[in-house]
Order: structure tokens, then sequence, then C-alpha cells
């Protein structure tokens, strides 16, 4: 059954490239989970945690989203938790992966293990997160798309490096026989490659030894819309009821439908 509750919110502040909306709320989303909140839209807007507090949850968006219009203790109708979230179970070496706009999701994980490494990329050194904001016990390895920070991705790729750049591809694979669990935000459409690699280079991966969040517009949260819909390897899935978080190898014909 949904849950509708109230969330109080308390405070905005600029965490570039990202904005920080801190919430109290009874019930808070955990890690891949969402609320759906009223933020004066024709559509109510999916919230994922970056940080879980006491009282609530803080949650990572874009500049200019609604939430950071609010005043502190203005009342926000959410419905959630909502969905399936990210189960990393007893692993003790976790293995994140995320594009650095979608990362905010997977933040909850950060002490989901004793060990954990976080491969973050994006298009440029600008548009990837402070270091600041990753605890000092998380290995983070930065990958741009043109080599300004980091390593060259994106990931996927193993061709030869121009002079002067090292590919991250080498140090993903490193990465991926070390890891015993792996959680991904990354744009649906990459999913496919990603679980190719999965299978080519681990033996026999167990069901949710790779976890891939789907973001996407959810507008009712409970599957009715078809909004949502999501191509797998076993016919359509609902991102919202049966995501948002899926087995990345159930995703090698990942796509949105329109």
């Amino acid at each position: 059954m949904v849950k509708r509750q109230t969330a109080t919110f308390r405070q905005a502040r600029p965490q570039p490239p990202y904005w920080e909306v801190r919430f109290d709320v009874a019930h808070p989303p955990s890690a891949g989970d969402f609320v759906l909140a009223d933020l004066g839209g024709p559509l109510r807007a999916p919230l994922f945690p970056a940080a879980l507090h006491e009282t609530g949850f803080s949650a990572m968006v874009a500049p200019g989203h609604p939430a950071t219009r609010l005043l502190p203790g203005a009342a926000v109708d959410v419905l959630g938790p909502l969905g399936h979230g990210f189960e990393v179970g007893a692993a003790e070496r976790l293995l994140l992966i995320a594009e650095a706009a979608l990362l905010p999701p997977l933040m909850p994980l950060f002490t989901a293990a004793p060990s954990v490494a976080l491969i973050v990329e994006a298009a440029t050194r600008a548009q990837l997160p402070s270091p600041a904001r990753i605890p000092p016990a998380v290995e983070l390895v930065l990958v741009t798309r043109d080599g300004s920070a980091g390593f060259l991705g994106p990931l996927e790729s193993a061709e030869p490096a121009p002079p002067g750049f090292d590919r991250a591809h080498p140090r993903f694979l490193e990465l991926l026989a070390w890891a015993e669990c792996i959680a991904l935000a990354c744009a649906p459409d990459r999913y496919p490659a990603l679980a190719a690699l999965v299978r080519r280079h681990r033996i026999q991966p167990g069901a949710g030894f790779a976890q891939a969040l789907v973001q996407t517009a959810m507008p009712c949260g409970v599957g009715a819309c078809e909004v949502c819909r999501v191509r797998t390897r076993h016919g359509e899935a609902r991102a919202c009821v049966d995501g948002p978080v899926l087995d990345l190898l159930a995703l090698d014909g990942a796509e949105v439908l329109p």
C-alpha cells in the first residue's frame, strides 16, 4: 500500500554541481528507493535520498529544481517510500559506478560495505562532484570523456588512449574482478554494454551481483500510467514498481520505452 506522508522542508544549499535539499519525514526512503513529492507542478517529482538523517533525508537535485525554491518549514505532500532499492547484503567489496549527474542516489551506499570503490564519469572535470563529498575511506576513480581529469573515458572503450592519457577501461576491469557487488547509476542506454562486460569478465555472476538504477519519469508510483516502462530480457518492467533498481544482467536490451 502506498504511504502518504507530509514532509517538512528544512533547507536548500548549493553543493556544486548539485543542490542539497533536506526534508524531515517519518518514513524516509532508503538507497535506491524514492518518494514522489508534490512540488507544485503538474506531476509529482521523484526524490532519491543522497543521505539519511535521524529525522529524514537529503536529496541532491539539479540547479533550478522546484525543491530549491521551497521555503524552510514548508509542508510537502509525498507518496512513498516507493520502489525496490539496492540490496548489497553482506558484500564486503562494493563497486559503485555512476555518471556524475546521476551519482546522488548511490551516496547512501558509501558506508554500505567495509571496502567501497567509486567510479564517477563526466564529460569534463567541471561536471565532476567535489572530492570533499566523498568519504576518505572510499576509493575514488575519476573519469572524463575529454581527459581533463582522471582517466580517459568512457568506461566501455578499450581503444588505445592518445599519448599522455590513460584509459579508464583497464582500471574498470580490475575493479570489476575485485568487487563482490556492483551498484550502477548511468543512462539506461549504457547498461547493455556494461552488462556485456560483466558477463565477459566475471564467471557466472549471480543474480543481484550487478544492480542498476533506472532513472526516468515516474509520475504515478504504482505502475498504472506506464510512463516508466523499461524493456528487459524478460519482457517489460515498470521502473516505479519493479525497480527502479533492476538486475543489470536483465538489461542487455535495456530501453526506456516511449
